[in-house]
């Protein structure tokens, strides 16, 4: 199957959109497609940097792409591109393809369309809404199939955009890693994992809205109870509360390089991964602690329960749970060893069976295939 390739950001690139871009890409032509990409089209106006200069003022956020002047020129750009035998066009955005004239079948696999994003925390957009909704409209009409990575996303396309249920694919986004780990290896590793001091792993760049505030409260507690425990943070570029000596602040860690190393070596050595999310379309970390046998912790919003399954590879709870009653379960799950154990497999086995590219990546193009 001869596929165009389309990414707002570059499919070379695993900064790009967390590397979705770069492993989507490279489940495909895994499983034998043959993808040459589209990206990289740039419209820049004056009105747009003044609206960018004017969003940071507010500090609020200005999105340059997501206007019908960029889609219809991105549209042009696609049809200059395009090679003769393509079976189908991929977007892993709504905004290149919403005024594409084609008759080559249109596909999308994209996290959240613009009311979804709305309603999962990133409500400082400061982009004409009536303008940003026809844009999403336009796509999703065009489009053969629509692929987005949990239910409720799904459920708002449908809802606010009147997508039929049989245009829509429900396919989890795989882990972002290079090499999925061994069944040998993540025993071994859990073997070897020392159980005298309880590591808590926080991963995420918004402070507010990824729940960092609750993951410290958390810990503080733990902590003033005598339980052995550590927090290790990472993602945030800047810290605005002194950090206490059982704290260890790791910063913004890149993907690329020796940084991966890093993260991997951060999944390893943790026994829970907690970011509890105020809002979240996705949570690609979650997936990503699940090849290491990691147990996740976070709220049930957005697309973390597409993830996170209770008892089986994490737990969650409801918005407004009391650090309190995190800090039991830690305690409690910690202590039974057995219990923990068990988790920490189940955790890579889930991963195993729906969070990875491998098998992302074949439900993704069995449908574009039409089986």
């Amino acid at each position: 199957m001869k596929v165009a390739y389309i990414v707002l950001g570059s499919p070379y690139e695993k900064n790009s959109w967390s590397g979705t871009d770069y492993y989507v890409k490279k489940a495909l032509e895994n499983l034998g497609c043959t993808l040459y990409c589209i990206y990289g089209y740039r419209k820049i106006t004056l009105k747009a940097l003044f609206l960018k200069i004017v969003a940071k003022l507010l500090r609020k956020n200005y999105q340059a792409v997501r206007s019908m002047a960029v889609s219809k020129g991105w549209g042009k750009f696609i049809l200059s591109h395009l090679e003769p035998d393509t079976d189908a066009i991929l977007s892993l955005s709504t905004i290149p393809v919403a005024c594409l004239k084609t008759d080559i079948p249109i596909f999308v696999y994209v996290d959240g369309v613009y009311e979804y994003m709305l309603t999962q925390g990133f409500n400082r957009l400061m982009n004409r809404t009536k303008e940003a909704h026809a844009i999403e409209k336009m796509a999703l009409d065009r489009s053969r199939k629509i692929f987005t990575p949990s239910m409720a996303s799904a459920e708002v396309i449908k809802k606010a955009y009147g997508i039929p249920n049989e245009k829509i694919g429900v396919i989890p986004l795989g882990a972002n890693i290079d090499e999925i780990p061994s069944e040998s290896s993540v025993l071994e590793n859990l073997r070897n994992k020392d159980m005298r001091i309880c590591k808590v792993l926080f991963v995420g760049v918004d402070w507010n809205r990824k729940g960092t505030d609750i993951v410290l409260q958390t810990v503080k507690l733990l902590h003033e109870n005598g339980f052995p425990v550590e927090l290790h943070l990472v993602g945030l570029r800047e810290i605005p509360v002194t950090l206490p000596s059982y704290v260890v602040n790791h910063g913004f860690i890149n993907k690329m390089g020796e940084g991966m190393k890093r993260m991997v070596g951060l999944y390893k050595s943790s026994h829970f991964l907690f970011v509890p999310s105020l809002a979240e379309a996705f949570g690609l970390v979650f997936c990503e602690a699940g090849a290491y046998g990691l147990p996740s912790m976070s709220h049930r919003v957005g697309g973390i329960p597409t993830i996170i399954k209770d008892g089986i590879n994490g737990q969650l709870f409801e918005l407004g749970t009391k650090p309190e009653t995190f800090a039991a379960y830690i305690k409690e799950t910690f202590a039974d060893k057995q219990a923990y154990e068990r988790l920490c497999i189940n955790s890579y086995m889930r991963f195993l069976d729906e969070l990875n590219w491998g098998v992302s990546g074949k439900r993704l193009l069995e449908q574009m295939k039409g089986k």
